[in-house]
C-alpha cells in the first residue's frame, strides 16, 4: 500500500503510540506539515523515526489512521517602546490511532513540493524475516 509519510518523529512518541494506541501530535516541521495538508480523517499514513534521507527499503515504522486533523496558528507578539514584532506559525494537530507495524518496500515520491510517499508492507508478528 502507498502511504504519505511523516519522518523524523521522536522515539518516545512512537513508543507512546505503540502502548496507548491513540496519540495526538502537533506537527511543526515544514515537510511533515505540508504532507498532512493532503490527507483527511480516515486516511492512513506511515510514521518513521528516520529522517527523510535515511529511509530506504526495509525501514520499519508504524501505519496509523488519522482520527482528527486540525490546522492551527500560533501568534507571538514582542514589543517595547522602539519596535513591535508579530510572528505567526502554523502547525497541524493530528490525532492518530495505531493500525499496524510496517516496513518500507520502496520509495514512491521524493519530489520537492510533494508529500513524501512510500510503499509499505504491513508486518505481522508471524512474518519471520
Amino acid at each position: 500500500m502507498i502511504y504519505v509519510t511523516l519522518t523524523g518523529l521522536a522515539r518516545h512518541v512512537m513508543k507512546e503510540l505503540l502502548t496507548a494506541r491513540v496519540r495526538t501530535l502537533e506537527i511543526r516541521s515544514p515537510n511533515n506539515f505540508f504532507a498532512l495538508l493532503g490527507v483527511k480523517p480516515g486516511d492512513k499514513i506511515f510514521l518513521s523515526e528516520s529522517s527523510t534521507l535515511d529511509i530506504v527499503p526495509g525501514t520499519s515504522g508504524l501505519i496509523t489512521s488519522i482520527r482528527a486533523l486540525e490546522i492551527i496558528t500560533h501568534r507571538t507578539i514582542q514589543s517595547n517602546e522602539e519596535y513591535y514584532e508579530e510572528r505567526e506559525a502554523q502547525a497541524a494537530r493530528a490525532q492518530l490511532q495505531l493500525f499496524a507495524l510496517g516496513r518500507v518496500r520502496k520509495i514512491v515520491s521524493f519530489e520537492p513540493g510533494l508529500p513524501f510517499t512510500v510503499e509499505v508492507d504491513e508486518v505481522r508478528y508471524c512474518d519471520a524475516r
